[in-house]
């Protein structure tokens, strides 16, 4: 038995709206959301809306499952816009596209960005993050590809980030 009660139980949704206003708004920064700003609160608090009406206290506390629905619901509308604008012909005086397609990309490294912090780990390591951080694979598919268990790439993936971790410091 748990000891949350789930955010439908203690609170209304104006209560919820009013104390999470923020994270909705930090969410924009996090994700280096800087057009349609609107259009993203309001995804935010879709999904604010969405954690409040499927939170299950018996499952764990309503902060972190806020986080994580309002993340989300910014994250699939990013998406969603980036693949509108793949798809789609545009001027090239039109600013937008090329905006959302930079933000979308900027966060993922390519092997230029991360060659320098290759060279000090092993075979096995740089499959790890280039897999990872390069094709956004999870272990489970890492590990298939590679033939070995999803316990060994968990090992790749300690490895790598405890050398890469003595190296920034």
């Amino acid at each position: 038995m748990s000891n949350y009660q789930s955010a439908r139980q203690q609170y209304s949704f104006e209560d919820i709206y009013q104390q999470y206003t923020p994270l909705v708004y930090g969410m924009l920064k996090r994700l280096h959301i800087h057009s349609n700003h609107e259009d993203f609160v309001q995804a935010g608090y879709v999904g604010l809306w969405l954690a409040y009406q499927h939170h299950d206290g018996e499952k764990g506390p309503f902060p972190p499952y806020a986080f994580v629905r309002v993340s989300g619901e910014m994250l699939t509308m990013l998406k969603k816009d980036a693949n509108y604008y793949d798809r789609h012909s545009f001027s090239p005086n039109d600013q937008e596209p090329a905006q959302v397609r930079i933000e979308t990309e900027s966060w993922m490294p390519d092997l230029d960005t991360l060659a320098p912090y290759l060279n000090m780990l092993s075979d096995r390591e740089q499959r790890w993050v280039i897999e990872h951080a390069v094709h956004d694979l999870p272990p489970r598919m890492i590990a298939a590809k590679y033939n070995v268990s999803v316990e060994t790439v968990k090992g790749w993936r300690k490895g790598a980030l405890a050398k890469l971790k003595k190296y920034v410091k």
